[in-house]
């Protein structure tokens, strides 16, 4: 009898470990219920097997993006635009069947412009229980005093213009004091706001354009917040 009941007293013990695990890891789901979360990662040539851990945090399903490699189902076909090529495409790709939430992030677990690891930045995205979380630390300066501004204004005129008026934007030099660097969570009704019209342009845009990847992958970065993200400064 007693060995029964000692047992009785393990299996007890697991069951209640194994439910205090599961109710840990339910507590980062604000939004999600049930619903997994996308983690976009866009990726050059670089081991992302560290992104396995966002598995350990909630329910996600990760997508991996690359350039120039056709072997992945998930591949933008010419290296141009950085991580902003990928985010649009991903937007493309799935924009009828988005989950509540997309993570968009970099091939870095680690890197200058986030403190400390993506897997610790993903959990303070979720606790912000907010719809756009940008996970960087760096923030941007004075878009105006850009050297080329005059030519990201034309491009602005082009292809944004139409959904965000610059005359409605909250502040006329809209990268001051807002967060950079383009890693961030986004809820599927931010993107689904703006026609799906809207981000084939922006693609076609910058897999196409002459002008260097270094410039337009920047002019995606210090706007994306623009379409998402919060009408106040981050600082």
């Amino acid at each position: 009898m007693s060995i029964i009941l000692i047992i009785i007293s393990i299996i007890s013990i697991i069951a209640l470990v194994i439910a205090c695990l599961a109710f840990s890891k339910k507590q980062h789901k604000y939004y999600l219920q049930d619903s997994p979360i996308n983690i976009v990662i866009s990726r050059w040539k670089k081991n992302t097997d560290w992104s396995e851990k966002f598995k350990d945090i909630a329910n996600v399903k990760i997508l991996i993006y690359d350039k120039e490699n056709p072997k992945n189902i998930y591949n933008i076909p010419v290296n141009k635009g950085n991580e902003a090529s990928v985010y649009l495409k991903y937007i493309i790709d799935h924009y009828d069947t988005l989950p509540d939430f997309t993570f968009f992030i970099h091939d870095e677990e680690k890197s200058w412009h986030h403190k400390g690891s993506l897997i610790d930045r993903f959990k303070e995205a979720l606790d912000s229980k907010k719809k756009y979380y940008n996970v960087n630390n760096f923030i941007l300066g004075s878009i105006l005093k850009k050297f080329n501004f005059k030519d990201i204004k034309k491009w602005y005129d082009k292809y944004i213009e139409k959904y965000i008026p610059m005359n409605d934007l909250p502040q006329k030099d809209w990268t001051q004091n807002y967060k950079g660097s383009a890693q961030f969570l986004v809820h599927k009704s931010l993107i689904q706001k703006f026609p799906i019209k809207f981000y084939k342009d922006l693609y076609n845009w910058i897999i196409t354009t002459k002008i260097s990847t270094y410039q337009t992958s920047r002019w995606l970065e210090w706007t994306w917040h623009l379409f998402w993200g919060p009408s106040k400064p981050d600082k």
